[in-house]
């Protein structure tokens, strides 16, 4: 086995530049270069890592092909991931993909076919599956303590509303947000979804009409247990970052996030208050740097991706659907 992993990271922006740190922080990873398209992101990099930058997208095909540079974390706008996904597929080099894994599922099967030809490792940004109390949760339904699963209600609320210059390139409030939340549901329910009935509307932040997207949306799930679930997600949560998920079982419920940051609340003068957290990146600190361990240590070892292409499509497929489901007005059905 290799004693470190030579990683390469494409995309500097806020996200980008976290897993870039936490690359840094994990153990047997070695940082070996960046690249940004964008000067004042990359020599941001460049200085705080002291690492070889390449100046834009082209450039990452260089880095590629530097032999220092054995895995590859895709952390650019979603709508550039095939592009640089296949290009990262075509050098062979192991791979750790934001989420979505693309806008469309066309592209993404195409992503995973190739992955599959070639034997190469991708796993999937889709945090959640990584933290402490998500995975006690699946732990305890898994192991059957908790009877068969029947429901799951999952929220998912944002402190504020997107800059108006970033929805055109979000996908829209299911992809962009909703996506996490179903990966999350199918992963827990242990089992796929078949029906989604979605709806939204924008309730706060009026800019969002022009631009044809929502703040708010319900999205009703069925699943192949027979199974119900439901999900809510908004953009309107008043400068905190609140995201719970419920599971109940024929014997048992696991409840998470509930208690948010810290196992602490605070009561007195007629009020009680809880440490809560004002954006993904920390309530889900903990997750974002274990994902990365986890992509480290199974290329390292030879592991499979605990979170696969395959997770990658049918994320991006349930998202769409959603969002076919509110336009249209009607439940959408899901074969396979």
């Amino acid at each position: 086995m290799k004693k470190t992993l030579g990683v390469g990271v494409i995309g500097l922006g806020r996200l980008g530049y976290q897993h870039t740190v936490n690359v840094t922080r994990t153990m047997g990873a070695r940082l070996a270069a960046v690249s940004d398209p964008v000067p004042a992101a990359l020599e941001r990099a460049t200085e705080d890592f002291g690492v070889t930058g390449y100046t834009d997208y082209k450039d990452y095909k260089e880095m590629l092909k530097d032999p220092e540079v054995e895995a590859v974390v895709v952390a650019t706008p979603t709508q550039t991931h095939y592009d640089v996904l296949m290009d990262v597929i075509a050098a062979g080099k192991p791979i750790f993909v934001e989420k979505p894994i693309t806008f469309t599922v066309e592209e993404a099967e195409k992503i995973m076919d190739a992955v599959e030809k070639e034997g190469l490792y991708l796993q999937v940004g889709f945090m959640r599956r990584f933290d402490p109390g998500h995975v006690a949760a699946k732990e305890k339904i898994a192991s059957g303590s908790c009877g068969k699963p029947i429901y799951i209600h999952d929220c998912q609320r944002d402190p504020n509303g997107p800059p108006p210059a970033y929805v055109p390139q979000s996908g829209g409030l299911f992809v962009d947000m909703g996506i996490h939340d179903l990966d999350v549901a199918r992963w827990l329910m242990g089992c796929e979804i078949t029906e989604i009935y979605a709806q939204g509307a924008v309730l706060k932040h009026e800019f969002l009409k022009d631009l044809g997207d929502v703040d708010d949306g319900q999205m009703l799930l069925k699943f192949q247990n027979g199974g119900l679930g439901m999900i809510e997600i908004s953009r309107n949560a008043n400068d905190v970052y609140d995201t719970r998920t419920e599971v109940i079982g024929l014997e048992k419920s696991v409840f998470v996030g509930q208690e948010q940051l810290t196992p602490f609340k605070m009561v007195g003068g007629q009020e009680i208050t809880y440490d809560m957290a004002n954006w993904c990146l920390g309530r889900f600190k903990d997750a974002y740097e274990l994902e990365m361990e986890a992509f480290v240590q199974n290329v390292l070892e030879g592991k499979p991706s605990p979170v696969t292409a395959y997770d990658g499509m049918m994320g991006i497929k349930l998202a769409l659907t959603a969002t076919a489901s509110h336009r249209e007005g009607k439940a959408m059905k899901l074969t396979y």
